[in-house]
């Protein structure tokens, strides 16, 4: 697992062109390399994608968790036209209230882009560090493994733990070979984010 308290200053940011909202993974324009968030309502994605990228139209955080019900492509370099990699911004998944049709509706949404796009170079899952791997989560991991896609989690609000919870955190992961790489950071403080960083600027 990478931990530690590294600060990611603004100045390393991604410069990101937004290219759309969209409903539909048929409607999705053909990309070079892609690369995929996930997460669970609440779970900080926003909070993290704003603190990595650099746009002028940046996820919105909404007071309401499960409000987000598009997915949102990004294109990142310095120029609208580049095409080296893009990034795709899934809604909030596993709310409570959302409703059933939405639900079913999410999870064929992201079994068909997983399976039916044909450059995705990587899949972030973003999960609140407090929390245990649920049955979503292994969902993923199953249907991400099967295409044989890099799994990378990043574990949220790592600055919400103390010593003892780290440490139980790091023993409870040591072995888990689902993921490519795990993560411990917090995006509201933009701690740990230069491998995450790193490796999506290495993937166009």
């Amino acid at each position: 697992m990478i931990s530690g308290k590294n600060i990611l200053p603004d100045t390393l940011r991604l410069a990101a062109h937004p290219l759309g909202k969209f409903n539909d993974v048929a409607t999705l324009p053909i990309t070079h390399a892609e690369i995929a968030f996930l997460g669970r309502s609440n779970s900080g994605k926003s909070s993290l994608l704003r603190a990595l990228l650099s746009t002028e139209k940046p996820p919105q955080i909404s007071s309401r968790p499960g409000s987000t019900r598009l997915i949102q492509l990004y294109r990142l370099g310095g120029t609208q036209t580049d095409n080296r990699l893009t990034l795709a911004d899934f809604p909030g998944y596993g709310y409570a209230k959302s409703s059933a049709v939405f639900r079913k509706r999410y999870e064929q949404f992201l079994l068909d882009y997983i399976t039916r796009r044909e450059h995705v170079k990587a899949i972030c899952l973003v999960m609140d560090a407090r929390r245990s791997l649920g049955d979503e989560e292994h969902e993923i991991c199953r249907i991400v493994k099967s295409r044989r896609i890099p799994l990378l989690l990043c574990l949220n609000k790592g600055d919400q733990l103390n010593q003892a919870a780290t440490a139980k955190l790091k023993v409870a992961y040591a072995q888990n070979k689902d993921f490519f790489e795990i993560m411990l950071i917090s995006a509201t403080k933009k701690t740990n984010l230069e491998f995450l960083r790193n490796y999506i600027a290495s993937l166009g």
